[in-house]
């Protein structure tokens, strides 16, 4: 299980440090692809079947399931750390991401993968989430 956040940078080769806390859960090999909002998705390797299975449509003929499978699995990438808990991120998911070399990055974990967003980006969706909308959020969430 992911939780916690930490605030990295991506360097102009566009690699960035999966915190260790984070790696150590992700093994040795994870992927890394699409997320919504506008950050990318990390998940462990063996999580990472069941998204696949989960995102496979029912048939060759739903149109719908397609659209998502092209989204998600046709941008995922296989991401291994270097020494450094460096990993590089694709040109693609960095445009996705809107990452550029020098920028800020906070890394979330978020129960069964994690996030990569920019520091700009994760503070606009902070922003917006008023105790009104979260409490609108929360109405459907069981209480622990």
């Amino acid at each position: 299980m992911f939780s916690g956040s930490y605030e990295h940078t991506v360097d102009d080769k566009g690699r960035t440090v999966i915190p260790a806390r984070f790696r150590q859960k992700l093994g040795e090999k994870f992927v890394m692809t699409r997320g919504l909002h506008g950050c990318l998705w990390v998940f462990p390797e063996r999580a990472w079947t069941d998204v696949q299975q989960k995102l496979t449509p029912k048939s060759l003929l739903d149109d719908r399931g397609v659209k998502l499978e092209r989204y998600f699995l046709g941008a995922a990438s296989e991401c291994v750390p270097d020494r450094q808990g460096r990993v590089a991120i694709p040109q693609m998911l960095m445009n996705h991401a809107g990452i550029k070399g020098g920028d800020s990055l906070w890394v979330i974990g978020l129960t069964d993968k994690v996030e990569i967003w920019t520091k700009a980006r994760w503070d606009e969706f902070n922003a917006a989430l008023t105790d009104d909308v979260i409490a609108e959020l929360g109405r459907d969430v069981e209480e622990p």
